[in-house]
Parts: structure tokens; sequence; C-alpha cells
């Protein structure tokens, strides 16, 4: 070889050299014309990712490649070309060199850039629900390809209990609880909501005015009720012994029946029908006025006259005949 030859061939190995060291450049063997791309030549991944590169080698029968990162701690690649970013950030490069001609390679740059931390937002992050209600809650998960999340009640009790489909159901007593929703993708990372718990309600009670009550046969009496635990103060009226115990009105006017004995008026929520009260009334006869006609009769022994009474009551009046027979015996003709 002579000395020209040599200097062309040093000047080649050093050019080849050279090319190697550049990101994104392909370097070849020009006398033998192998020549090696990285595709894509430049690529971003977050630390911990992995990154698919590629290789297109021309000028040999042999296009396989080996890869490597050319820095230290630059992460690691396999025999595919299945790049795995380490665990810090900074910019490295992978070489694939042509195994036909190892002078022949092609390198591409990777930036590793930190990856984004999981969030997890709850909607609503605060709630107000009544004792024994129920509430649903979302949980939107960002930066994680598993979006679901575990639910729990921060409170170990007291506070209900919700699903792992975010359905909360409230305690039986008011409170102040909290909702947990944890990333499944990284269960360092979760979101809290605060729920209220609003008191029961007191019960719905009903009063009857008077109770008991009194009043006389075919007369009116008039009831009142107050409803308790309700912003509507309805109440349906009746009469528990129906139609035989007398009427009473949608106003609370009791008519009592003819027949004396104790009765039963009953005064129903309209809110809540099952809370109810019962009033007894205690029904009586009252006689205002008797006459009898004729008022006075002077009869023979044996004798017999026909007597008219007339009795008047609050039901009203009414008229009842009798026939008596003097005692002894009629004179004789």
């Amino acid at each position: 070889m002579t000395l020209r030859e040599d200097r062309t061939a040093l000047f080649l190995a050093l050019a080849a050299a050279t090319l190697a060291s550049c990101g994104g450049e392909t370097v070849s063997a020009a006398r033998q014309g192998v020549t090696v791309t990285v595709q894509p030549s430049s690529a971003q991944v977050a630390v911990g990712e992995a990154f698919q590169f590629a290789a297109a080698v021309t000028g040999t029968a042999d296009v396989s490649v080996a890869w490597t990162v050319v820095e230290a701690g630059g992460g690691s690649i396999d025999v595919a070309g299945l790049y795995r970013a380490p665990s810090a950030a900074g910019t490295f490069h992978v070489r694939a060199s042509s195994v036909a001609d190892p002078a022949a390679a092609g390198v591409a740059t990777v930036s590793v850039v930190p990856t984004a931390p999981v969030t997890v937002a709850i909607s609503p992050r605060t709630a107000t629900v009544a004792a024994r209600g129920t509430l649903a809650f979302t949980a939107t998960v960002t930066n994680a390809t598993d979006p679901s999340v575990t639910w729990s009640v921060q409170e170990p009790s007291g506070c209900g209990s919700i699903t792992q489909a975010g359905v909360y159901s409230a305690p039986t007593v008011g409170a102040t609880c909290h909702v947990t929703a944890r990333s499944v993708a990284d269960p360092t990372r979760s979101d809290v909501a605060t729920v209220t718990v609003t008191p029961p309600p007191p019960p719905v009670a009903v009063a009857i005015s008077p109770s008991p009550g009194a009043v006389y046969a075919c007369q009116t009496l008039a009831f009142t009720a107050t409803v308790t635990g309700a912003s509507d103060t309805r109440v349906t009226w009746s009469v528990q012994e129906g139609a035989a115990g007398g009427t009473i009105t949608t106003a609370g006017a009791y008519t009592a029946p003819a027949n004396a004995g104790t009765y039963h008026v009953v005064a129903a929520s309209v809110a809540d029908p099952s809370s109810s009260a019962v009033a007894p009334v205690g029904v009586t006869d009252r006689i205002q006025n008797v006459s009898v006609s004729p008022g006075q009769v002077s009869l023979a022994p044996g004798e017999t006259a026909q007597f008219t009474a007339t009795v008047t009551t609050t039901c009203g009046t009414f008229v009842t005949t009798s026939t008596v027979t003097a005692p002894g015996t009629a004179p004789a003709n």
C-alpha cells in the first residue's frame, strides 16, 4: 500500500469516528459504503418510560445492528431497540452500530424529562347531605394511564360509608365527614372532599284540642290540630267509628251522633300520614224540654184518657202518645 493510500484510509477512519459521536448523524465506512440511520433521530421520553427506536442499514446484506447508550447512567436499550429512560432527567444518546461493519453507526438524541405527577380531583369538593341521604362523587385522575381510584371515608366510624362506585351513604346523625379518592396508579396521590351531614328533622307530631272532648248528642264541637316537625301543617280529619260515631268536616267541626257514647276523632298529618292523634269524645243525651197535653184531666174509675208528650232534646223534638186508664171500676148505669 502506498503512502497516499495509507493517508486516505486514516482520514476515512477518523471521519467515521467523528460522525459516530454526533447525535442524529449517520456514520458510514466509505470504503464499504455501509450506512446506519436511527429513526427517529431525536425523541423526548419521560423518566422511567420506554421508547422504541429503529435502525435502517444500507450497503450490506446484513441489516442487523448492535444498540448501546452512549452515556453511562443514560438508561438502557435492548437488542430490539427498546429504550428505557433513567430515573433522572437529562440529554442522552443511543447508538446503532452495524454488525456487518461496526465502524458504521447511527446516533439519536434522547431528551429525558421529568414525569408529571399524578393528580386526583374529587367532585364535588364540598357537599351537604341530609342524614341517611346519599350522594354521588366522581374522581378525575390525570397523568396516569389507569384512571381508577379507591374510595374511602376518612373517619373510622360515625360518618357513613361509600361504595367503590363513589356513592356515599350518610350516617343517621349530623356530622362533618371526609371522603377520600386515592389513585390506583399512584396510591400516594389522593384528594379529599368535605361532607356536611345535616341532622335529621324532628319527627312529625300531631296534637288535637280539646282532648278529650265532650258534646251533647247531635251537637257540634270544634276541634283544632297542631302539627310540628313539618312545614305542611294540614291534617285530614276522620271519626274512628265511622258514620255511627258522628261526622267531622275538613275544618275540624265535629257533629255528634244521636246515640250517647264515647267516640274518637282522628287527625292525621298530610305531610306524614303515619303521624296522627286521636281525641276521645263523650257524647251525652240532653232533654231540653218536656210538655204533656192535656196538662190536667179528671177520670172516673175505669175511664181512660190519651196523653201526648212532646220531648225536645239536642237532637230535635219528638212526640209520643200514651193511653192511661184510671184505677177502679166504672160506675153502673
